[in-house]
């Protein structure tokens, strides 16, 4: 009489392997989610650095002979009494650039950005200015040895969480 050999156990096996390989590709799956995640917000942020240096330049060119004073004012190292320059208030070019330069500091700091507006390192030499929007913990420098500067020699840092936007001269 022959006798026969049921194989018991191959298909709880293949269930196992299968089991395996979905929780691999799940796993691929959230690692996607959450880059793209990221990157989204990556994107909202730099999307608003780009808006604030937008509206800091228009400002200025709004208010050109005052250039100086937006730029002294940004890199300062505290901020200035402001005039409130809105409605019937008169105010000089230089207290509009000071309610300016506090308007887009209080903008910055509700959305987690610091803003400076130092001469650009440029070919023909420093003679334009450019906004500097950093955010996280790049800061709105140039830097030849800070490793946590937005740029150096004009050139991204690799690691740099930050946007730049040439202005008037």
């Amino acid at each position: 009489m022959k006798q026969s050999f049921n194989q018991q156990g191959a298909g709880m096996m293949e269930v196992l392997v299968a089991l395996l390989l979905l929780s691999i590709g799940v796993l691929g799956f959230i690692a996607l989610q959450y880059r793209a995640v990221d990157a989204g917000g990556e994107a909202l942020v730099r999307t608003q650095a780009m808006g604030l240096a937008k509206e800091l330049g228009e400002r200025i060119r709004a208010n050109q002979f005052a250039l100086a004073s937006y730029a002294s004012g940004l890199n300062a190292a505290s901020a200035a009494t402001v005039t409130k320059c809105l409605g019937t208030q008169k105010c000089s070019s230089t207290d509009m650039a000071a309610y300016d330069v506090s308007d887009i500091q209080s903008k910055a700091e509700q959305l987690g950005l610091q803003i400076k507006m130092p001469k650009c390192d440029t070919a023909a030499g420093k003679d334009r200015y450019c906004i500097y929007v950093a955010w996280g913990k790049t800061k709105p420098i140039e830097s030849t040895s800070d490793r946590q500067a937005c740029t150096k020699g004009g050139i991204y840092l690799p690691t740099a969480k930050c946007v730049i936007m040439e202005t008037y001269q």
